[in-house]
């Protein structure tokens, strides 16, 4: 006998405190309507358990463990002392788009979803709570990707609009069964008034690991530029949090211009084109409506939020980028990491 369902988990947009949230300052942000998804299929008779990632390949556990493929998915299997044995299909379609310049990610963290779905579908009605998922998932995808604060996998995990923290050093016992983490965040859940999230893509996709080092490596050089340019981006990211969390769109507004200017300075900085050309016209044009437009994530591509201090100017910005030939996008705020049939 066969049982079929599947788990979704949502994609994320950090809004502020990017490149700050790696060193403990707060980060805004939230989940969107664009989901990851797994596809189970449990058969009774079978103790294999196989995941099929599509064109990136497919494992079949344990005979698949040293594979060099697929590293989060074999993380999470090596991590799991029970995992449930079944067929797992993942599929992430939902957070690329097709472009002129072919399918790109649109920096909506999808291995983040993905592996935050997987680990929901993998350990089934045991970890009902989100955090456990969240715990795992992000001790995973650290350890394959080597950094990252885990903002993208609370919010696949638990949904909503966060104000994220993340705490290196501090150490987490085993859990239900999960084994000892060197780290994890706190997310504090804050309202989900705001409405849609405009967005607008940027023309290309950006690698979040490459731009990182390339700040980390200027960081060892430069470490009293580095801290200035961590303060003002954590200032920014404080403000816009206690705005947000207040309803104040004129606060969180006035937080995502001191955003749009730091990440441009760090930028220029530490010599990564954060804040592109690109960004830079696309602000231009959202500024003739009275809104203004800013880097998400790591910046140098992928997304960028609109943002006013009204609803009305924000429609218009994206209303005009949209008739300049750019793609922009209405998200909603998702729910976390669900069973979805």
């Amino acid at each position: 006998m066969k049982t079929t369902y599947a788990y979704r988990a949502p994609g994320k947009l950090i809004l502020l405190g990017e490149y700050a949230v790696l060193g403990g300052a707060p980060a805004l942000v939230v989940a969107v309507d664009r989901h990851a998804r797994c596809a189970v299929e449990i058969d009774a008779e079978t103790q294999a358990i196989t995941v099929d990632a599509g064109s990136h390949g497919t494992i079949r556990w344990p005979a698949d463990e040293t594979a060099e493929h697929l590293p989060l998915v074999r993380g999470l299997l090596s991590r799991l002392g029970d995992p449930i044995a079944g067929r797992y299909r993942l599929d992430s379609d939902a957070l690329y788009a097709e472009t002129p310049l072919g399918r790109r990610k649109l920096g909506l963290g999808s291995s983040a979803a993905t592996t935050v779905a997987l680990a929901a579908a993998l350990t089934g009605e045991r970890w009902p709570d989100g955090r456990a998922t969240y715990r795992l998932a992000q001790t995973v995808h650290r350890g394959v990707q080597g950094t990252g604060s885990g903002a993208d996998i609370a919010a696949s995990s638990l949904g909503g609009a966060l104000a994220y923290r993340w705490l290196n050093d501090r150490a987490l016992a085993p859990m239900d069964g999960l084994p000892a983490a060197d780290g994890a965040g706190h997310a504090e859940d804050l309202p989900t008034h705001h409405g849609p999230i405009h967005a607008v893509w940027s023309g290309d996709s950006a690698s979040t690991v490459r731009l990182v080092d390339v700040v980390t490596r200027w960081a060892a050089r430069d470490p009293a530029g580095h801290a200035r340019r961590m303060a003002e981006l954590g200032f920014a990211a404080r403000a816009g949090i206690d705005a947000w969390r207040a309803g104040d769109r004129r606060g969180v507004a006035a937080a995502a211009d001191a955003g749009r200017i730091a990440i441009d300075a760090l930028g220029r900085d530490a010599g990564a084109d954060l804040c592109t050309a690109t960004h830079h016209e696309l602000h231009r044009i959202a500024q003739s409506r009275g809104a203004g437009v800013k880097p998400t994530g790591a910046g140098g591509g992928d997304l960028a939020w609109i943002y006013a201090t009204d609803a009305a100017d924000e429609a218009a910005a994206a209303k005009a980028l949209s008739a300049a030939g750019h793609a922009v996008f209405a998200f909603e705020i998702a729910a976390g990491v669900e069973r979805a049939g």
